[in-house]
């Protein structure tokens, strides 16, 4: 079976990222993105996202005046860098208790 990998663009933009289990927000800077994912890199917070943690990411689109709002979970790191795969909503809570019960 072959991979497909969704195209990147590069951006620019800012991102404000929470991550579920946690309190307060990280800023960060979206640097690439896809249909599937993205790549940001954390600008500052108090805590840097692990590998498996879910995400609401919201990101503010100024040019357009829009504001897009997103659920990820961490797919790697490395540093302050995080990429991360889109999930559906719907899909936060039924993972946070998988991870809960240790599966």
């Amino acid at each position: 079976m072959t991979e497909t990998i969704a195209k990147r663009f590069e951006t620019k933009e800012k991102a404000v990222i929470e991550v579920y289990g946690h309190v307060g927000v990280l800023g960060a800077n979206l640097r690439n993105l896809s249909e599937t994912g993205a790549f940001l890199e954390v600008s500052h917070g108090d805590y840097v996202p692990q590998k498996g943690d879910l995400l609401n990411l919201t990101v503010q689109l100024e040019t357009i005046k829009k504001t897009h709002n997103v659920s990820a979970e961490v797919v790697w790191t490395e540093g302050m860098g995080l990429g991360i795969c889109f999930i559906n909503k719907d899909e936060v809570l039924e993972r946070m208790m998988a991870k809960a019960l240790g599966f």
